[in-house]
């Protein structure tokens, strides 16, 4: 009984953790989504964007690499045994995401946007976001388009079943399709690495949506048993 007990008190919690991170991601994309839309259509955005919008971009990354690493952590501890070693293989390619992406953002608005400053600039473009043969896009690539891709396809054998299951499944895969060719697009220099603005910047957050629905359905059968 008191096994039964634990494990159904931290399926509980999983699946709390599971549901508020996927809720505060999916707002964190509709929001990014919103600002990025109404630079668009008011005819102030550029590429490379501007600095008030790459300031908001890095902070939201920041934000969002422990959001996605808690919905991953939530899905695998209410994974099945049978199916844990994908849950795991997930969870560990999102912390690689996560720590490729941040030690980019973290580098952005500490030591770049303080040497650009002060006027130390030189060498600096290898640092900056968007600068050209730029180290830490080539950072954001590896986090968003190829650990994320690799942790997408690794999570979505994990539903099956219903249509929830079936749309988180084959956006999953989608993402990945998407991560990885835009991965590749950027190794080779091509036009594939624009594929994944589509996948991070539109798909993750439908995902993320889905993934809220998910967590709160299980939250609901644990409370009823």
């Amino acid at each position: 009984m008191s096994t039964h007990t634990n494990r159904a008190s931290t399926a509980a919690w999983a699946n709390q953790v599971g549901f508020l991170s996927a809720l505060f991601t999916m707002f964190g994309g509709i929001l990014y989504f919103i600002v990025i839309l109404s630079a668009a259509l008011t005819g102030t955005f550029t590429f490379p964007p501007g600095q008030a919008i790459q300031i908001f971009g890095g902070i939201s990354s920041l934000v969002f690499c422990p959001l996605l690493v808690l919905m991953m952590a939530a899905l695998h501890t209410v994974t099945p045994q049978p199916k844990k070693v994908m849950s795991q293989a997930s969870l560990g390619f999102t912390l690689l995401f996560a720590l490729a992406v941040s030690i980019n953002r973290f580098s952005q608005l500490g030591v770049v946007r303080q040497a650009e400053v002060a006027g130390r600039l030189d060498g600096i473009s290898w640092f900056q976001a968007y600068g050209d043969y730029s180290i830490m896009l080539g950072l954001e690539y590896l986090g968003w388009a190829w650990f994320l891709g690799l942790a997408m396809l690794c999570a979505a054998p994990l539903f099956s079943g219903g249509r929830l299951e079936q749309w988180i499944r084959w956006l999953m895969v989608l993402y990945a399709i998407l991560g990885l060719a835009s991965s590749v697009g950027f190794l080779l220099g091509n036009w594939l690495s624009l594929l994944g603005f589509v996948a991070w910047g539109f798909v993750l957050y439908i995902i993320a949506g889905l993934l809220a629905v998910y967590f709160r359905r299980k939250t609901s059968l644990v409370e009823n048993r």
